[in-house]
């Protein structure tokens, strides 16, 4: 008879909430950056400078680029409605 006998570990499981509301660009991307860059704090202070600089770097880009996606999508909601005949909506949508 064969068997397997193994198991899995997982890490540090983190829980996001808010109330009333999505995410913001820049909520979304500082949980993007702990998972892209990681910085020790027992790293060389030059190494360590350098790194946190390049993180807000990184930052700033994803900030950017989420922003831009989200109205993007809103702009696509939008004329989705329209089309359907849902200006005010796509009026309160085009508002936010």
């Amino acid at each position: 008879m064969s068997g397997f006998s193994g198991g899995m570990q997982i890490g540090p499981v983190n829980v996001f909430t808010t109330q009333n509301r999505g995410f913001t660009a820049e909520e979304i991307a500082d949980r993007a950056l702990d998972k892209i860059i990681y910085v020790g704090d027992q790293s060389h202070p030059a190494i360590l400078e350098q790194a946190k600089a390049y993180k807000e770097y990184i930052r700033d880009v994803l900030v950017k680029y989420l922003k831009e996606a989200q109205q993007s999508e809103r702009t696509t909601i939008c004329a989705k409605l329209t089309l359907q005949g849902h200006g005010d909506l796509a009026k309160i949508i085009g508002e936010l």
